[in-house]
């Protein structure tokens, strides 16, 4: 038998009602939904929502400057109501390969421009020595006590550690001897050259945390300052062998406590 192409359609479509039917009457008895035309809603009104929202945004261009970095701290004032002995110095130690310069943020011991104290160079073979630190060479004769060639190590920068230790000696008597010096009056600034090797920095720390021996001298113990509560409590404000001390009690005595010991590091300025 021959059906036309009309009849053919009408069965087709007949058939595909009769399978949705079916498939429906399937997930209405197992009790599951089709959600497919839910999520496709559901989509299509996101996109709508979407482009409503970015269409109300405006966007603008905001022209601005970043500062330039700056080439060297604004010294502070100190506050009328503060004793300057009451308030860090932010001493600066700062290290190049030429010289070492000893200054302060707060201007109280000099400034950038016009520093504390200068300090050159020194260490160079057949000057005078107690120890390798302080030569160029990093070899001190133990004989004649001068700086000696050295084939082991590259030529370092050396500085006179010992007038930089005499430096901060003068400035830790002039305000704190004989009184409690605060805490917070220990730090310092050390402020060195990427270029400057290691121990060079080990040198210069050594000069600002204690009171450096005479020329051949041994050196001498230096008792630092603690916030230990047991030493708080203890009836000596210095602790057994002299190693800490309270500062809130014991009078500071910079030939045998710390001068600047807490230090900070800084890279420079560009």
């Amino acid at each position: 038998m021959l059906y036309s192409a009309q009849r053919v359609r009408s069965k087709t479509r007949a058939a595909i009602k009769r399978r949705e039917d079916a498939i429906e009457l399937e997930e209405m008895e197992s009790g599951e939904l089709n959600l497919i035309p839910y999520l496709d809603m559901v989509t299509n009104l996101m996109l709508f929502l979407l482009a409503s929202v970015s269409a109300g945004l405006i966007l603008v261009q905001i022209d601005t400057t970043l500062p330039d970095k700056q080439t060297a701290p604004t010294p502070a004032t100190t506050a009328p109501s503060t004793s300057p002995d009451d308030q860090p110095l932010k001493l600066v130690v700062s290290v190049t390969r030429d010289r070492a310069i000893l200054w302060s943020i707060t201007g109280l011991e000099g400034t950038l421009t016009t520093p504390k104290q200068v300090f050159q160079r020194t260490g160079r073979d057949g000057e005078a020595c107690d120890g390798a630190y302080m030569c160029e060479s990093n070899a001190c004769d133990d004989q004649t006590q001068k700086c000696k060639a050295s084939q082991n190590d590259d030529p370092a920068p050396v500085f006179d550690y010992r007038a930089i230790n005499d430096a901060l000696f003068e400035i830790a008597s002039r305000r704190y001897a004989g009184k409690q010096r605060k805490a917070e009056t220990y730090q310092a600034i050390l402020m060195a050259d990427g270029s400057i090797p290691y121990s060079t920095i080990v040198g210069v720390m050594g000069a600002m945390r204690c009171k450096l021996p005479a020329f051949g001298k041994e050196v001498a113990p230096c008792a630092l300052p603690t916030e230990d509560p047991a030493l708080k409590q203890a009836k000596d404000p210095i602790s057994p062998g002299g190693k800490l001390f309270d500062t809130a009690r014991a009078p500071y005595d910079p030939a045998r406590m710390a001068l600047f010991h807490d230090i900070l590091f800084s890279s420079g300025f560009e």
